[in-house]
């Protein structure tokens, strides 16, 4: 491989970084603006729901808020240690990384579909908390597949970490992983704008959109699996691997 081959693929390599990066994050933002305006609760970014459970022990309010925020945040924290465990556990016999967060992304877009058709059809609210469960499973799952681009910790369903990380690695100079990190912030605004567009048309559009990127997502990330094992880096792509 000549040295011009070789960063032409350093460049692809961080490319699919960022995209992989936005497009998780999109999905995001497109899933939590449905959650928020259909159930006043947020399933991927968990620190809002946090804020609206403290209140309301503090405050003695039972609110019709405050159960939905615990549902959401208990299917995200359950969703988040057995995907964990599980990965771990399927590494640990030889699976490669890559099939496992595979398989966890097929699963996070099959729930979504799940969701989004309930909500087709009108019947959510008649299972509301289960159906608030699922979106907060798939994002607790989305959480575990990726932690980690181009040395960077990313996470997908919540940006405050992004946003100083951004900061960090700028003032570093250090371009690429900056624009990995700011795509967690970019990438969320992006979904949540178009998640609130299509409430215009149907709530259940923006989710089968999140379910579309997720699945664009899966050849995204094996196309930057190739690439690190041409320029012979450390993908560190899936939660057990870092």
């Amino acid at each position: 491989m000549t040295r011009s081959e070789l960063e032409r693929h350093r460049r692809d390599f961080a490319a699919t970084g960022i995209v992989l990066v936005m497009l998780l994050a999109t999905a995001s933002g497109a899933i939590d603006v449905v959650a928020f305006l259909r159930y006043k609760v947020f399933v991927a970014n968990q620190t809002g729901n946090l804020v609206v459970i403290a209140v309301g022990a503090s405050d003695g309010n039972s609110s019709s808020t405050v159960l939905p925020s615990a549902v959401s945040l208990v299917s995200f924290t359950a969703a988040l240690v057995a995907v964990a465990w599980i990965s771990r556990v399927q590494i640990n016999r030889g699976r490669e990384s890559t099939r496992v967060r595979r398989d966890a992304l097929i699963i996070e877009a099959v729930l979504l579909t799940v969701a989004a058709t309930l909500i087709l059809f009108n019947v959510d609210f008649e299972v509301r908390y289960g159906v608030i469960s699922v979106l907060a499973i798939s994002q607790g799952i989305q959480a575990v597949v990726l932690t980690r681009v181009l040395g960077v910790a990313v996470q997908t369903v919540a940006i405050n970490g992004s946003l100083f990380n951004t900061v960090q690695m700028a003032v570093e100079h250090k371009r690429r992983a900056a624009a990995v990190a700011v795509s967690t912030p970019i990438g969320y605004a992006i979904g949540a704008g178009l998640g609130a567009f299509m409430q215009v048309f149907a709530s259940a559009y923006a989710l089968f959109f999140a379910a579309a990127l997720g699945v664009i997502a899966l050849f995204v990330a094996a196309k930057h699996r190739k690439l690190a094992s041409l320029v012979g880096a450390d993908e560190g792509g899936s939660a057990p691997d870092g």
